[in-house]
């Protein structure tokens, strides 16, 4: 997750591709503290549990 100062919209939260990746953008005038960490929390552990699966065009 990524920390911004807008997003389009007034939105909140927004994912985003970027160079093959899939990046979390918040803002960080919306996002408490408390609210980013537990939501990296959440994202790590989802990941490192084989929950969440990229499949990039042309990745092996």
């Amino acid at each position: 997750m990524e920390l911004v100062d807008s997003l389009p919209g007034g939105r909140a939260v927004m994912g985003v591709e970027r160079k093959g990746e899939f990046m979390w953008l918040a803002d960080r005038h919306h996002v408490t503290p408390q609210a980013r960490d537990e939501f990296l929390d959440q994202l790590t552990r989802i990941v490192r549990e084989g929950w969440w699966v990229q499949n990039w065009p042309g990745a092996s």
